[in-house]
């Protein structure tokens, strides 16, 4: 018996010792494989400039080295084995620039290509954003987010009849519109009321460098007593978002209103909120075109399509839009894009709900105390997630 259990004694060691010796063995997501991109340029472009390429998996981002041979366009990496997100950007002009994105199931060494469409360079774009509030369940009748615009080029800007949508986010699908053939068309974007600032053409001019905020409640959230620390002090807003179609809501004096243009979910209070994941974009339609009379013809309004949903949006084609972006849910592993690559090619994980956190662009360099921000088109890239203080202005530049 003694023999018989030290033979087992043996055959366990040898068992615990093989067991060791397998679970120390390269897991399988250790091996790595070559990602080649060939980058395809737009229809009329023979060369581009400050050419970035990066791979995402979940959260991690890898830059991809660039490659030109002759006229060809390629980036390259080894990466290790994965599912991976690619984007691309590149400057066109000093006006246009050029952006694309791909995806790729990386098992063995793989080639793709990803076609650049060309976008104007927006000189007005979104700053910042909160959506989400600094206090729990504090909704209506007021609410502490806002949104702000700056003009990032060197040149006067106006503001007149810029519509601002925005509210969607936590997309777990693909975007219906998209998945149902209209690739150019964005809907989703107009759950909360769509609003446009006023004016002719030249009746709000926005000086270069400077940016103004718009929000829902235009007052001191923090002075409302304790609970309410990490709410965001408004009292200094430019603009706000009144909404007449809700008995509830304050128009507060001294403080010019946005205007509305639509609201199809009339018990909605305010623009843009949506706590968990947020979805926004500013656009500009063509000469002659404006904000009601775009609204008011049936053509633009539509339901969601592959659904039998009764509920109305208002489309907006992505030729009109100026800016966008697309912040995923805190904690979500999961997301699809809202928008297309030419608006915005990846997301950004933003902050915990009801923290009174927002997303901010990122500084890319300060002149004579002017601050310049990033615009790739690329959530993921140019924001980073924080505490953000409205017109707040920049000291430092932000570290990539």
């Amino acid at each position: 018996m003694k023999r018989f259990l030290t033979i087992l004694g043996i055959v366990a060691v040898a068992a615990t010792a093989l067991l060791s010796t397998s679970c120390n063995k390269p897991d399988e997501t250790a091996k790595k494989f070559v990602l080649t991109v060939n980058i395809s340029l737009p229809a009329g472009v023979s060369e581009v400039s400050n050419v970035v390429a990066e791979a995402a998996k979940g959260n991690t981002v890898t830059p991809l080295s660039i490659l030109k041979n002759g006229s060809a366009l390629s980036a390259t990496a080894t990466l290790p084995q994965g599912d991976y997100k690619v984007s691309v950007n590149a400057d066109v002009t000093a006006k246009k620039k050029a952006v694309g994105a791909g995806e790729v199931s990386l098992y063995e060494d793989k080639t793709i290509t990803v076609t650049l469409a060309e976008t104007a360079v927006s000189p007005i774009i979104i700053k910042a954003v909160q959506y989400t509030p600094g206090k729990m369940a504090y909704i209506q009748p007021l609410s502490d987010t806002w949104i702000e615009l700056v003009n990032n080029s060197d040149e006067v800007q106006y503001l007149d009849q810029i519509m601002l949508f925005g509210g969607m986010g936590r997309q777990t699908k693909p975007n219906a519109w998209q998945a149902n053939g209209m690739e150019n068309l964005y809907g989703g974007v107009t759950q909360s009321p769509v609003y446009a600032f006023p004016g002719n053409g030249t009746d709000y001019p926005l000086q270069p460098g400077e940016s103004v905020v718009i929000a829902n409640a235009p007052i001191n959230h923090t002075a409302q007593g304790e609970g309410f620390e990490n709410c965001a002090d408004l009292s200094k807003a430019n603009w706000e978002f009144y909404a007449a179609y809700n008995a509830k809501d304050t128009d507060y004096e001294g403080i010019p209103n946005m205007e509305l243009v639509v609201a199809f979910f009339t018990s909605q209070l305010n623009w843009g909120q949506n706590f968990f994941g947020w979805a926004g974009l500013i656009a500009k339609l063509p000469a002659g075109v404006t904000p009601a009379q775009y609204a008011a013809n049936p053509e633009n309004v539509m339901t969601t399509p592959g659904t039998t949903s009764s509920m109305q949006y208002l489309m907006i084609p992505s030729e009109y839009v100026l800016d966008a972006i697309d912040v995923w849910e805190a904690d979500a592993e999961e997301h699809y894009p809202t928008f297309l690559p030419v608006d915005d090619a990846e997301g950004i994980l933003g902050p915990a709900a009801w923290s009174g956190q927002g997303v901010r662009r990122k500084v890319t360099k300060i002149e004579n105390g002017r601050a310049y921000y990033k615009d790739t088109n690329k959530s993921s890239a140019d924001f980073v997630v924080g505490k953000v203080v409205p017109g707040a202005k920049p000291t430092a530049v932000d570290a990539e």
